[in-house]
């Protein structure tokens, strides 16, 4: 191949938008593999945290694709753990953390809490490419990761990488709230546990999962 079609070649990978439903529909079906035996599928769409969803505190915090780190990556790691250590010695930064945690606008409950459980796996340590999946099967959501490769033509070549990050029982589900007030595909979801949290599906198409919620509002219904 010339220069010039080698240039040409990298313009058009560059410029060419992915087609992000057949993304959607690739890493649902990987994401769908990793799923413990018996759970039937009955719906799946990628998923993203909410945009004003506070970083979780480091102990919540999940390191996603741990095994592919390198050992640049664990160093950084450790030094981040260590600066944690040193933060959470001061007195006033304790104070301060624990009132962080009682929740914000697009988080209602603490950290333990089932939407703080499902906050933290949505906003994990990662430095690869990826997207969460939320699949809801019989009995249960799960969340799980795909990762991304760095060719952007395409996307889910040579990334084998699938990691089962989180489930809960579906009955613990309570309702699930559309808010396309604030940006197209927002929504929250909230537990019996009377937690929320917000998330948003990361490309149209998201109907079927929706649909398998319990009780469904609107933006303009209050939450109860």
């Amino acid at each position: 191949m010339k220069f010039a079609d080698e240039l040409w070649s990298g313009l058009k990978s560059a410029l060419v938008p992915t087609d992000r439903h057949a993304l959607a529909r690739a890493a649902k079906e990987r994401a769908a593999a990793v799923l413990p035996p018996g759970e039937r599928v009955v719906a799946g769409h990628p998923v993203e945290a909410g945009e004003q969803l506070p970083e979780p505190p480091r102990q919540f915090r999940q390191q996603a694709f741990s095994a592919q780190r390198t050992t640049g990556d664990r160093l950084v790691d450790g030094m981040g753990r260590a600066e944690w250590g040193l933060h959470r010695l001061n007195p006033v930064n304790a104070v301060a953390d624990r009132w962080d945690d009682r929740g914000t606008g697009q988080l209602s409950g603490s950290w333990e809490s089932l939407a703080g459980q499902l906050a933290a796996v949505l906003r994990p340590r990662c430095s690869f490419r990826y997207l969460s999946v939320l699949l809801v099967t019989d009995h249960h959501l799960h969340v799980v990761r795909v990762r991304l490769a760095g060719n952007r033509r395409e996307p889910m070549a040579g990334a084998e990488a699938v990691e089962y990050a989180w489930r809960v029982e579906r009955r613990q589900v309570a309702w699930v709230r559309n808010r396309t007030d604030v940006r197209h595909g927002t929504h929250e979801v909230g537990f019996v546990d009377g937690s929320w949290v917000t998330f948003a599906f990361t490309v149209g198409g998201y109907g079927p999962v929706v649909e398998t919620f319990p009780r469904q509002l609107r933006y303009t219904d209050p939450i109860s």
